[in-house]
This record gives C-alpha cells, structure tokens and sequence, in this order.
C-alpha cells in the first residue's frame, strides 16, 4: 500500500507507526493524532468494526489507514501479524505497545486462568510483537519501541495484582532489552500513563474473568485522553527512554519514591479514595497559592 500522502513539513511524514489498542482510549487519539502529523499508520486492537470508525475518522487521509485485527491473548499468531505489518508499507517505524486489560479483585479471588490471561495480553503479546518486529528495525539501524505502561508498572495497589505483575514484567524485559541494544538509532520508550480518562476499568475483568462492567470515578475525572496522547508523541519525538504522563498522581511517584514504608501503608486502605483526597489536596494546594 502507498505511504500516506507525503507533506515534508510534518514531523512524522514518511513514517510507518504501528498502534495496538487503537480501538478506544490513549490508543484512538494517538492514532488521530499521528495522523495529523502525517504518519502512514497500521491500527490493531481485537474489534475490526471499532478500528473501521477510527480510521474513516483519521483527521489526514481517513479510511487510508491499515487496519490489523489481532488479539495479544493469542500471541501464537503474532508472528505472521508482524510479516503482515511489514509487507504494507516495507517496514515498521513506530511499535506502539498501547493494547492492555485491567483487573479490579483481589489477588486470591483472581483465578489462575485469569492471571494468565492478562498476562498473556498484556506481556507475552507485546514481547513477542518485538521480538518479531525487531530484528527488521536492527537490518535499517533505525526503529522505536514505544510501551505505554502504568503507575503499575512502578507500585502495587489492591485488587490490581495480575495487571501489576505484567506491567512488572514489561518493565523488565524492556529495560534489559535497552541494556543489550545499544545501537543508536535504536530507542525504546517507556510511558508511565497516571490516572488518564479512559474506560480501563469499565472493561477490566474481575477474578471470575467476567465484565468488571463500571468506570470508577478516579477515571472518569482523570487527565485528558487528548493531553495524555500529545504528550506521549512528544515523549517519542524526543526519544524519551522514560516519561510519566498525567496529572497530579505524579505526586504518589514522589511519594512511594521518598518512602516506600509510609506509602504501602497509606494506599493498602481505600486506595482510590486516598488518591482521590491526594488529588484535592494538591488542587487546593495550586489554587491557594502565590
């Protein structure tokens, strides 16, 4: 398939970026929004139907997008998506690692089938993507593998303990993987992405493995999707190894940074309520000061 329509004056013109989970979410607007800065774009994520309506609304060149259903849980399959992913434009610029599925249950009533199935999705699927994608990006000298992971990746909270532990997971692959690849035009990105407004929750699976089914308020007043996404584009235009983005849960970096005693024992009860009283303090802390 031709690249997008050419305009040297756009920062990503001429650049094939790959996105998974660009169905909804952080995934959708960054697809809107490399898209305007005139990438040739691949979109994935499991629902075929949702992908056709982000692509028919792309701001530049709609409908013009690849679309690429895969679903990470079958991670067998991945390599021949990869293959296909290279055959359409000759090769692969940008991985974006954005598709993941969240949990809201305890650790113990969190079936073992359930904690392999997040992390088949949302480990096992992103590395084995890279692994596949890689070795091309090695043959060029040039590529970036982008992970949009969490403050999960960084901290544990309760009744998330199998996202956590993939998100972990990701973490270390990904920082080994840097520490073996030191090519130059080799980069890999880490997002830490705070509490952004989305519906995570609402499709997140309890320890059943059913539809948690409901967007916790946390989210639904959390950092814009739209600000969330430009600012993982500028993350990338920088070649940022690691970069938090989202609003004042950065504060609980800090905190779990200076004391990670003080806070295991502050968010081990009611977590989301306490991030929520950290979130007004800090808004008033902002708004009464000099």
């Amino acid at each position: 398939m031709k690249m997008a329509e050419n305009d040297k004056s756009l920062p990503f013109s001429g650049k094939v970026v790959w996105i998974t989970g660009a169905s909804a979410g952080i995934g959708e607007q960054l697809s809107y929004q490399f898209s305007e800065l005139g990438a040739s774009l691949i979109l994935s994520a499991r629902r075929e139907e949702y992908l056709q309506k982000v692509n028919q609304n792309l701001p530049r060149n709609p409908g013009q997008a690849i679309i690429l259903p895969l679903d990470l849980e079958q991670w067998n399959q991945l390599p021949e998506k990869v293959e296909t992913a290279l055959s359409c434009f000759g090769g692969v610029d940008i991985l974006i690692n954005n598709a993941a599925v969240g949990i809201r249950d305890y650790a113990l009533a969190t079936r073992l089938e359930v904690d392999e199935k997040l992390m088949n999705i949302n480990y096992f699927g992103p590395v084995v993507l890279t692994k596949c994608l890689l070795p091309s990006m090695l043959e060029k000298g040039q590529g970036q593998v982008v992970v949009v992971s969490s403050l999960s990746g960084k901290y544990g909270v309760p009744r998330t303990a199998a996202y956590t532990a993939a998100k972990h997971a990701l973490h270390g692959f990904f920082e080994s993987l840097r520490s073996e690849i030191t090519i130059p035009g080799i980069c890999f990105t880490m997002i830490i992405a705070g509490i952004i407004q989305t519906n995570i929750t609402a499709h997140a699976l309890t320890g059943k493995g059913e539809s948690f089914g409901r967007n916790e308020q946390t989210y639904q007043r959390g950092y814009p999707v739209e600000k969330a996404a430009t600012g993982i584009i500028k993350a990338i235009q920088k070649k940022k190894e690691e970069v938090f983005v989202g609003g004042w849960e950065r504060t609980t970096l800090w905190v779990h940074w200076l004391s990670p005693w003080v806070f295991r024992r502050v968010i081990r009860n009611h977590p989301i309520k306490w991030l929520r009283k950290t979130r007004e303090l800090f808004s008033l802390s902002k708004s009464t000061s000099f």
